[in-house]
Order: structure tokens, then sequence, then C-alpha cells
């Protein structure tokens, strides 16, 4: 049965790839019936925007009420309290019931004839993805499927004037994009500290579900200028390798980031071998940089790592610390608090969020203190060269290069790509 139920979605799909959907896009009623009369020669099905055929069926469109549930839904097609029971609990390894929410599209698939048989009710979770009950076999089938998006890869340029945010956002970008573009130069770039006429260029996916934008995809490759440097990363994917990569092929991800932050906050006191202390009123080193920030800020780990301090401590106040490896380590100095869990002996990874900005101990105001150690020797984590990650391997430099130039002449080009998809089945009960 299962198998014949594979080959039957397989055939559906297959179908769907070779014609066009002939729904339109009217909007969205609280209740929409279509009745669709097929000429009964015609060789070729019908299916719509989720690949499910509609020949002599009347599609009916609804949207989920308040405290509506699964067992209304199903009541209101006539099924048996004991049938929506046996099919919720079949359902329940494919449904979230409590994701069921006022708002939610649905749609059922019923025989245009006098009987009414329920053939397909279909939930919507969201504009891509959906889950189908389907009685259509010998038994109730259940799955889980995304529609069909396209993928199209366009070229954005910019000067920066102000942040890179707010220069992709007067554009008319998405912020989503200068995050992740963030994200990619994280360890190369300090984002805190850009500079008026730094200028990026960046090839990227948009992925569209029919004529609806739906949000961006990967960076392909980007290039920014900053302060008389100009970085590069291209993404690539191959034989178990995927990350981006510098021209030479060495990784663009560092062992540890920059700053311990996922957006900018301002460096208020530098590294130092003598800094005027304004509590204690005399010059003494700050081995470590201050960054001004709101009370209650997310600090984050810099690196993976092992924490190996987390308590009150005097005039550092609450503290943490790190150890990442062999060579360095980091120190976060007057927390407002830890994030859970954090204690020593507890692993962190890159990113993971392990406390958050306040004023305890010898503070003026509420800031993060941050020290990096390299070979137990305080350094300046704004200078200091930061180990790379793994790099593409001597054997795959040659595929590598070809994916390099590929995207160089289209970033140079501003070359625009679409490629397009059918519906996917996720998962199946």
């Amino acid at each position: 049965m299962r198998t014949s139920f594979f080959w039957g979605i397989l055939l559906i799909f297959f179908m769907w790839g070779c014609i066009s959907d002939t729904e339109d896009n009217a909007p969205e009623q609280q209740q929409e019936s279509v009745s669709t009369t097929v000429d009964t020669t015609a060789s070729t099905p019908t299916f719509d925007k989720f690949g499910i055929p509609t020949d002599s069926v009347e599609v009916q469109d609804y949207i989920v009420k308040r405290n509506e549930s699964l067992y209304l839904i199903l009541d209101k097609f006539d099924f048996s309290p004991q049938e929506i029971y046996s099919i919720t609990q079949e359902a329940g390894d494919i449904i979230d019931f409590n994701q069921i929410k006022p708002g939610q599209k649905y749609r059922a698939y019923l025989s245009a004839d006098s009987t009414k048989d329920v053939s397909h009710i279909l939930l919507q979770n969201n504009p891509l993805e959906y889950v189908v009950l389907d009685w259509q076999q010998d038994s109730l089938q259940i799955y889980k499927a995304a529609r069909p998006l396209t993928s199209k890869t366009v070229a954005a340029s910019g000067k920066i004037e102000n942040s890179l945010y707010q220069t992709i956002s007067s554009q008319g970008g998405s912020r989503l994009l200068a995050n992740r573009m963030a994200n990619i130069f994280a360890w190369q770039i300090n984002f805190f500290g850009l500079r008026p006429g730094d200028s990026f260029k960046v090839l990227y996916e948009k992925h569209f579900i029919g004529d609806n934008y739906y949000g961006i995809g990967d960076v392909k490759v980007a290039k920014f200028a900053h302060r008389g440097e100009t970085y590069r990363a291209y993404k690539f994917e191959h034989e178990g390798i995927d990350g981006y990569f510098t021209e030479d092929g060495e990784s663009v991800q560092k062992a540890l980031l920059q700053a311990p932050f996922k957006f900018s906050q301002r460096v208020s006191s530098n590294f130092s071998r003598s800094r005027y202390h304004p509590i204690l009123k005399k010059r003494v080193p700050h081995t470590g940089v201050d960054y001004a920030a709101p009370p209650g800020t997310p600090i984050l780990a810099v690196g993976d790592g092992t924490v190996t301090e987390a308590r009150y401590r005097g005039a550092n106040g609450n503290i943490v610390k790190i150890t990442h490896n062999s060579t360095y380590r980091t120190a976060y100095l007057h927390l407002r608090g830890f994030a859970r869990g954090i204690r020593p002996g507890v692993k962190v990874e890159q990113g993971e969020v392990i406390g958050y900005v306040g004023s305890t101990g010898r503070a003026t105001g509420p800031h993060l203190h941050y020290s990096l150690y390299k070979n137990d020797r305080p350094v300046n984590s704004r200078t200091v060269d930061l180990p790379s990650s793994e790099a593409v391997p001597d054997s795959l430099m040659d595929v590598f290069a070809e994916v390099r130039d590929s995207l160089d002449r289209r970033l140079e080009a501003n070359i625009d790509t679409t490629q397009e998809s059918g519906p996917v089945i996720t998962q199946v009960k």
C-alpha cells in the first residue's frame, strides 16, 4: 500500500512539472467553493498549486476560526467521532495540533457528485509548507510537503553611509541580507567600525512562491571593501565541504568571533597598556575592550570552548571565563547575570548566549569588559590575527577554482538566474 502511494505521489509531482497551475491568485474568502467540470476525453489530468488532482473535484477553501481544532474541522465534513479519533491518532506524528491557529488556511477536496465524499484535506502551516490527509488510496495516507520555490540569483551593491543595515534597507533590500553578510564576514570585518565610503557587492538568492516574495536564500559570493582592504567570500559545497572561503580557498570563518555581540555595540574604551581609570583615578593597564550596551543585551561566546569560571568575583562583578583551546581563552566581566545552564565545566558553542550586559563590580555604568588571552597573555581582540577554520583540501582546489571564477564573472556582470522546483514531500506517515 505504501509503495503504491509513493508511486502515485511521484506521478502527481511529475505531471505537476509538465503543466501550469490553473488557479488564479484571487484573494482568499472565508469559504470559497470551486467546482471543476472536466472533459472526460482529456488525457492530461489537472493539478492545483499543491500538486493535488482537481478533475471532477469541488475545492473549498477555509480559514481556521478561533478555538477551531482538527476535530471541529473534520466534524464539518461529517466524519464520525470514531473516525475523527482514528484520524487524529494517525496524524499525531505529522501534525502538531497545538500549531493550528486562527487565520491558518485549509482546503477540502470533495467529489463533484451528490455524495460530496472527501478525497483530501490540506492544512497550510505557512505559505510554503502544508500537510495533506489523503483518502484516495485504500486507507488514509498523511504526508507533509512544500510548495515549489522559484530561486532567483540577483546582485546588489552599495556604499556605506552609516551602517550596513541602513544602506541595504535604504535600497529596499532585506535586513536579513545584511545579517547574512555580517555573519559571513564577522571574522574579517569589525562591523562596529564601518566607515563612510566602505562598499560591498553581493550575489544572493531570492525565493518566490509563485509571484510572491518568500525570503532570501544563500549568499553565493560577496565582496566587501573596508579600510583599504577588499574581502571576498565564496559559497562552496562539494563532497561534504560546505562553507564560505576566500579566493585562496581559506575558510572565512575563524575560530573566534571579533566581538561577543550579534549586533553593533559602541566601543567605550579600547585595549591599552596605560588608561586612566575613572574610579581608581590613576593610570593602569586596560587589558580588554569595553563595549557600552543597554542592560540585558545578550553576550555571545566568541568560540567553542569550556566554561572555566562563572561567578561573582569582586571588582570584576559577574564573570564568565572560557577556554577555547590550548592557545586562546576569553573573559567577560560585569555581567548582570548568566544565561541558563552556564557554569564551570559546561561546553559552549560559538555564538551561544552566555550572559547579559550589566554593571556589577567596579563599573560606572552598564557595559561589557571583554578580554582575549593568547598563550595566557592579554591581546587586543580588535587587532589580533585570529586563526582560521579548515580550508578547501588540495584535492578539491581545481573544483573550487572553477566555482570561484564562475561566481566572479556573474558578480561583475550582474547576471541574474532563475531556478524552479516542483512540490516536494518532506515527511510521510
